[in-house]
Order: C-alpha cells, then sequence, then structure tokens
C-alpha cells in the first residue's frame, strides 16, 4: 500500500473485509490494497451477473479472486437475489458468524475487526448489507468506508453509541500499472504491438501541429489526398491493416505531390535531401517498427506530439504514460483486428486518464472520437477515470459545454486550436481543476 501517511490507515483496517462486487472491479481491488491489516482476508459478495457459471465466461468475482489470491470459500454468494433484504442479511449473517467460528480455533483471546466496503454492488446490497453488519452488534466496531470518485478519497464511516455518522476522508494514492488495470478488466495489448511509451519525431510532430493550428486549410486537404493516393496505396493500408514489415522494406513513398508546408517539415523532420521517403529508415528514427512510422505519417504524429506534452509536465506527478493501446479481442484471440484502441492515456496512481487526438475540426467527428474514447476509459478506470479530446478545433469551448451537457459529465475537457502550443500546461491545469 502506497500512502503519504501510512498512519493514517492503522485505525481504519480491518482483519475481515467484505467487498460488493458490481460490473467494475477496480474500486474493490483499491480497497483491497488498502483496508486490510496484514494478514487480513477479504470476502467478495457476488451475484450470478458477476460471477457467471457459463463455461469459458468470466466475470468480475473470478477477475478479482485470481488477482488477489482468493479461493471459492472467500465468495459470499448471493446468487440472484441482489435485491432480497431478507437473503441478503441471512447470507451476511451466517457468513459472519462462520468467520468468527474460525477466528475462535484459530485465534484464541482475538478479537477480529469487520468491515464493509459499499462502492460496488447495488444499491439494495449496499443498504442491507450495512444493515447486517450493524444489527450483529460487533465489538469492535465494523468500518464501512466507500471510494468517493469525485475526491479519489476513501470515505470512513464511523457508528458511535449515539449512531451519528462520523466522516473521515483519506487520499489514495495507489499505482497500479497500465498492465494490471487492463488485466482486472481480462483485457490484453497484442504483445506484437505493446504501446509505444516514448514518442518518436516529436519536433517534426509540433512543426506539423503548428502548420495545423496557423493553416489547416490550406494544407489538410492536401495532405489527406498524399495519404489516400500515396501512402495508402503504397502501403496497402486495407482493413486497417498495413503491409506486413518485410515488404514494407521496400517501399518508398513519393513526397512530391504533399503541400508544400507538409512537404518543407517532413523533409527537415526526416533529414530528407529528395522527394523520397523510404520506410525501411523507420527504426532509425526510433520506431520499434516500420508499421509504426506508417501509423505517424497517417496523422499519427498528433499522438506522439500530444504523449510528448504529457511526459513535459513537471509540476504534477503522473506515474505512467503510454499511446497506441491496441486491445485484443479476448473472446477470439485470433481475430486479425483489435476489441478497440486508445490514442493516449496516463496514470495518476490508480487514476486513469485517456486523451483521444485527431486533426479533425468537425463537431460530429469530434464527438464521436471523444464518445468512444469516453467508454473505454469509464469500463476500465471507472467514475474516478478523466477523458479529453485534442484536435485543432477553433471553438473548443463551445464544444466542450456541448458534449459535458450531452454526457452529463462536468470534467470532460476539449483542448483545440488556442491549446496546442502550451498542451502540457493546459493539460496539467486541467488535472488540477483550474481554468485552461
Amino acid at each position: 500500500m502506497n500512502s503519504n501517511n501510512p498512519l493514517e490507515w492503522e485505525k481504519h483496517q480491518v482483519d475481515h473485509l467484505f467487498l460488493l462486487i458490481g460490473e467494475n472491479p477496480l474500486p474493490n481491488y483499491v480497497a483491497a490494497r488498502t483496508l486490510l491489516q496484514v494478514g487480513g482476508k477479504v470476502y467478495l459478495v457476488d451475484t450470478t451477473g458477476t460471477n457467471p457459471t457459463e463455461p469459458g465466461k468470466e466475470g468480475p468475482s473470478q477477475r478479482l479472486r485470481e488477482i488477489l489470491g482468493l479461493s471459492e470459500q472467500d465468495r459470499v454468494p448471493l446468487e440472484d437475489n441482489e435485491s432480497d433484504a431478507y437473503e441478503i442479511k441471512k447470507t451476511i449473517t451466517a457468513k459472519v458468524k462462520e468467520i468468527q467460528e474460525k477466528d475462535k480455533q484459530d485465534y484464541p483471546g482475538e478479537t477480529k475487526r469487520f468491515g464493509l466496503n459499499y462502492t460496488g454492488g447495488t444499491k439494495a446490497m449496499a443498504v442491507h448489507v450495512y444493515q447486517a453488519l450493524l444489527e450483529l452488534k460487533l465489538s469492535p466496531e465494523p468500518v464501512f468506508s466507500y471510494l468517493d470518485p469525485r475526491s479519489l478519497k476513501m470515505r470512513i464511516d464511523h457508528q458511535n453509541t449515539q449512531l451519528d455518522v462520523l466522516e473521515d476522508k483519506v487520499k489514495i494514492w495507489l499505482d497500479i500499472s497500465f498492465e494490471k488495470l487492463f488485466d482486472l478488466h481480462n483485457l490484453r495489448w497484442n504483445p506484437d504491438d505493446e504501446p509505444i511509451k516514448i514518442p518518436c519525431l516529436t519536433e517534426a510532430a509540433k512543426d506539423l501541429v503548428d502548420l495545423y493550428i496557423n493553416q489547416r486549410n490550406s494544407v489538410a486537404e492536401g495532405y489527406r489526398k498524399w495519404r489516400e493516393d500515396i501512402l495508402a496505396k503504397e502501403a496497402k493500408y486495407q482493413n486497417r491493416h498495413w503491409l506486413y514489415e518485410n515488404q514494407l522494406k521496400s517501399v518508398s513513398l513519393d513526397l512530391s505531390n504533399l503541400p508544400s508546408p507538409i512537404q518543407q517539415v517532413l523533409k527537415k523532420g526526416l533529414n530528407l535531401s529528395s522527394n523520397q521517403l523510404d520506410l525501411k529508415v523507420a527504426k532509425s528514427y526510433g520506431f520499434n517498427k516500420i508499421s509504426q512510422f506508417c501509423e505517424w505519417l497517417n496523422c499519427g504524429w498528433i499522438e506522439h506530439y500530444v504523449l510528448w506534452q504529457v511526459q513535459q509536465i513537471r509540476n504534477i506527478e503522473i506515474n505512467e504514460s503510454a499511446m497506441s493501446f491496441h486491445i485484443e479481442d479476448s473472446d477470439n484471440p485470433n481475430a486479425n483486428w483489435d476489441k478497440f484502441e486508445f490514442d493516449v492515456a496516463f496514470r495518476r496512481g490508480y487514476q486513469l486518464f485517456a486523451l483521444s487526438c485527431t486533426t479533425a475540426i468537425y463537431d460530429d467527428t469530434c464527438k464521436e472520437k471523444l464518445f468512444e474514447a469516453y467508454i473505454r476509459a469509464r469500463q476500465l478506470g471507472g467514475a474516478e477515470a478523466r477523458v479529453a479530446l485534442v484536435c485543432p478545433h477553433n471553438d473548443p469551448a463551445r464544444l466542450e459545454k456541448h458534449l459535458k451537457i450531452l454526457m452529463q459529465d462536468k470534467k470532460i475537457a476539449v483542448f483545440g486550436q488556442r491549446h496546442l502550443k502550451k498542451l502540457s500546461e493546459n493539460i496539467s491545469k486541467w488535472i488540477e481543476g483550474q481554468s485552461y
């Protein structure tokens, strides 16, 4: 457990922790890692919805048991009774008494503390499990907790003899890697196409961003035509796949039909002496594969620029950042397509920030890009996740206002034309809740 002051947790940690399992396992994982005493045990209160019995199907409860090293005995199954007060109370009461009997044998003379984290599960589960533990009149009193997605703090409720609720809020800083975060949802990226952690050709990307800020109307259409007529034709961009690496090695692209400003940026940034670009030199520019260079040329440079800008942030701690997340379809691992993609993402502790990137300026395209990222980010990072769109839109404030109303989320951000030059500064302000 990572905390700015680990002693803050001492009075809140328990020996036996009940977790209510919902669709997103992340809050449960955070609770399990922060609320347990050394040697404590977790019990997953699940339903048929979160612990499916169909062959080959795995739910959040099964994922958590595997990741936390729990057994079937650590389940508290409610089956289809997630809204039945009587069945919920009966099940929880029986489990508590079973645990107490075992404690008497294993720890004679010791009194163990129980706790409930009610972040997950249904509202009915939270109410009735909470009530069941209260009615048992446990001593010491149980610790009730909730992971607050707005403040990123664990809310601790205490029950005193007058049943007044006191609150403590303890800041959570639990470092969960991208890999662990995806694993919690039974998602994995393609091992042959891992996320990119080091952006490439950042100076050239910066110059292209400047062109899209100052001269987009005069260069975008010509660049689009070159990508369709030359890049796609020569590198065979069909069904969202480039040629195989050994085939791309022999591909040479003619830059002469590019708009002059784009051509100049590429020749300078790629150190070219002619209008011919041999793709085989991709690794000399820092790319692991030629196909990644093709993506860069296909306007992927904006993602490299955004990742580079994220990594320039110094005043705020960022634990991990990367781009180009190609997530496999776990239900069909042999499929030649991705289940979904992320453009750029970074983490602060367990909080996920997803940045969707596009060179488009039309509202419908921008909305579609942000909406897709929003769905995936909330799927992975829960209510704590934050999402932004980065694009050269000339009225990002209007677009942002509309998207906030549409999605009913005030934390969405749109970084447009006026934000791009100082993107790292503007992202930093967004993280801290300031105007940007």
